[in-house]
């Protein structure tokens, strides 16, 4: 079967951020003292323009990508056929480009169950050690073995992710408070990528 529409399908991100949208924006706000022409050539009189106050905003942009069931971040692109009954894993990622912390940001993943088989117990992340911009493949090692800690796949706010694969024909993986099946908040520090990692069959 394709496994592209797969990939994005069904995914949400419901993410509470301190943040928002790509590319890179300027808001200006400029406040001026109208006080007429200053009379004093040298300005003694301190009678002055304030500079401009720029403030950015940026969009956090979510990736999910396919890699083959081993350690070898061999990745499997949008597009490619693969064979029925091939255990493949997920890893969804936000990066924090900014200076400053994302904050309760929460994800929803929605897995199609006649399409696809979660994989008990294959929850990890990265538990937010790896740095911002770093490649796909760094991200993938970070998150599949490295520094990253598995979790469980109960509800509960003990570690920030959850599986309920009761939910029909949906299953729902969760990360972060969501609403719908809480777990732990996630935030992102500045300069910081979170990312999650799951097992799925094929079907």
């Amino acid at each position: 079967m394709r496994i592209s529409d797969k990939i994005v399908a069904g995914f949400l991100l419901a993410a509470l951020l301190t943040l928002s949208p790509s590319p890179v924006r300027a808001a200006t706000n400029i406040g001026r003292a109208d006080l007429g022409a200053d009379p004093l050539a040298t300005d003694t009189d301190f009678i002055t323009d304030s500079g401009p106050l720029v403030i950015n905003s940026t969009k956090l942009a979510v990736m999910k990508k396919a890699f083959t069931d081993d350690a070898s971040g061999t990745e499997i692109v949008s597009g490619s056929s693969v064979v029925k009954g091939t255990i493949v894993k997920f890893m969804i990622y936000l990066d924090n480009s900014t200076n400053a912390q994302a904050t309760d940001v929460r994800f929803i993943d929605l897995m199609d169950l006649t399409a696809f088989t979660y994989q008990a117990n294959s929850l990890r992340w990265n538990n937010l050690v790896t740095a911002s911009a770093a490649p796909v493949a760094t991200i993938f090692t970070d998150t599949n073995a490295g520094a990253s800690l598995a979790l469980t796949d109960a509800i509960s706010n003990a570690d920030v992710g959850s599986v309920d694969v009761t939910q029909v024909p949906n299953a729902r993986i969760t990360f972060g408070a969501v609403t719908v099946q809480a777990n732990a908040q996630v935030n992102i520090p500045a300069g910081k990528i979170v990312s999650f990692l799951y097992r799925a069959r094929i079907n």
